[in-house]
């Protein structure tokens, strides 16, 4: 399954997409869980939590698919998460920055960090009005130049510009009041 089929299924509930996520990362999770102070149980018990974390995040808005985004490395950084948050509760927390087959522990949480920043963004950009939202997508997602902007909006290349500049500011603006609001 491709990641936007993963995605899209987990929002769904459909079946056979979480499924195919237990058949894929189960044994990773379990890997991770016996190798820090954990039990094939709990493992399980935390792989379950993950799927539901992962699934709570999809439904909320807090995790959207990005065209680099691998949901499995997500989903590990979820489990890996609430085990050291259980391990902390015990009082054995180790050291689980070793690596386990996908990415080590400063990786797994500067992804976690870049997701919740990403996600803030987006929130942030639906504000914005239709115009605005088009114009920041061509001129920073897909790359074109002023020019090309212009002509596809149905601009002068002088007001693309100054309305590129415009978005930004909004942009910064609703950015900035969001986070005062947290």
């Amino acid at each position: 399954m491709t990641n936007k089929e993963i995605f899209e299924g987990i929002a769904r509930k459909d079946n056979q997409t979480f499924l195919y996520l237990y058949k894929q990362y189960k044994d990773r999770i379990i890997h991770m869980v016996r190798k820090n102070s954990g039990a094939e149980d709990e493992a399980l018990d935390i792989f379950q939590e993950g799927i539901i974390a992962l699934w709570s995040n999809i439904v909320q808005g807090k995790f959207q698919l990005q065209a680099d985004t691998q949901i499995g490395t997500y989903l590990f950084a979820l489990c890996r998460n609430i085990w050291i948050s259980k391990l902390r509760k015990r009082k054995i927390v180790k050291d689980i920055d070793e690596e386990v087959g996908i990415a080590d522990a400063a990786q797994l949480d500067a992804m976690e960090e870049e997701y919740e920043q990403i996600n803030e963004l987006t929130l942030v950009i639906k504000q914005l009005g239709d115009a605005c939202q088009k114009l920041l997508h061509l001129f920073y997602y897909k790359k074109s130049s002023l020019k090309e902007i212009a002509h596809e909006m149905g601009f002068t290349e002088k007001t693309a510009k100054n309305n590129k500049y415009r978005c930004m500011q909004n942009l910064k603006e609703l950015y900035k009041k969001r986070n005062l609001a947290l």
